[in-house]
C-alpha cells in the first residue's frame, strides 16, 4: 500500500512536526450505522461491504500491519467505532467515544475521544474529526510484543503501559445525515499517535486526514 503526503498535511494541521508522530491508522469500508442515539462504524465482511485497512509504526523498529479485504471476516481482527451523538443540527453535531483496533491475534490500540461532526447537505457527506489523550497498545494475544496484520507486523514492546496523545478523523456520506437512522453505510477512518503531551491544536485534523487513502 502507497502512503501520500498526505500525511504531512494531517500532521501539519494539527501544528506538530511529523516526525512526531509515532504511528497512524487507516481503514475503509467500514460498516457505518446510526439508531438515533449512537453510531458505530465497524470492520465488514460481506456481500455489501469488505474492509481493508493498516497501522504502521513510523519510529523505532518501524513496520506496517496491513489487514486485507474482508479480514474482519478472520476472528479476531476488527475494528470497533462507538460513538453517543448529541447536540445534532442540520449541519454539525458532537461525537463522545472510543475506537478499538484488533490485530489478528487479539492486541489492541485503543482510545476514547472526542470531537464534532460537520454535514454537508443536500449531498451527506459527514466528516468527525475528534482528538484524544489515551491512546494505548495492549498486548492481549499471544504476548509475542507485536501487532499483527494478515500481512506484516510491527514490535509493540516499547509502547506497552504508555499512553499517547492523538486525532481520529471518519468520512462517510448518507443524504440524511443523523435527521434518520441507517446503516451499511461505507465508513473510512484514520487515525495517529504522538507522543504526550504532544498535541497543541488537534482541531482541523479530521478534513485533512481524509486527503489520504491506502490503496494498492
Amino acid at each position: 500500500m502507497t502512503k501520500t503526503t498526505a500525511l504531512i498535511a494531517l500532521a501539519g494541521a494539527a501544528t506538530f512536526a511529523a516526525a512526531d508522530v509515532i504511528a497512524t491508522y487507516s481503514y475503509t469500508d467500514l460498516d457505518g450505522a446510526f439508531d438515533g442515539s449512537t453510531f458505530t462504524a465497524d470492520g465488514a465482511s460481506n456481500n455489501d461491504l469488505a474492509s481493508t485497512g493498516d497501522v504502521s509504526l513510523l519510529v523505532g523498529s518501524k513496520g506496517t500491519a496491513e489487514f486485507t479485504t474482508g479480514f474482519a471476516g478472520l476472528a479476531p481482527a476488527d475494528v470497533a467505532i462507538t460513538m453517543d451523538i448529541s447536540n445534532v443540527t442540520a449541519t454539525t453535531a458532537t461525537g463522545v467515544g472510543s475506537v478499538i483496533l484488533t490485530d489478528t491475534d487479539g492486541d489492541t490500540i485503543s482510545a476514547a475521544f472526542s470531537g464534532e461532526w460537520n454535514i454537508i447537505n443536500p449531498f451527506g457527506f459527514m466528516f468527525f474529526s475528534g482528538s484524544s489523550s489515551d491512546y494505548a497498545f495492549t498486548d492481549n494475544g499471544q504476548l509475542d510484543g507485536r501487532f499483527n496484520g494478515t500481512l506484516g507486523s510491527f514490535a509493540i514492546s516499547n509502547l506497552l503501559n504508555q499512553f499517547y496523545d492523538g486525532a481520529i478523523s471518519l468520512l462517510l456520506q448518507t443524504p440524511g445525515g443523523f435527521a434518520t437512522v441507517f446503516d451499511g453505510v461505507s465508513t473510512q477512518a484514520d487515525g495517529l499517535l504522538v507522543p504526550t503531551p504532544g498535541v497543541l491544536a488537534i482541531a482541523g485534523v479530521g478534513l485533512a486526514g481524509m486527503a489520504r487513502r491506502r490503496r494498492d
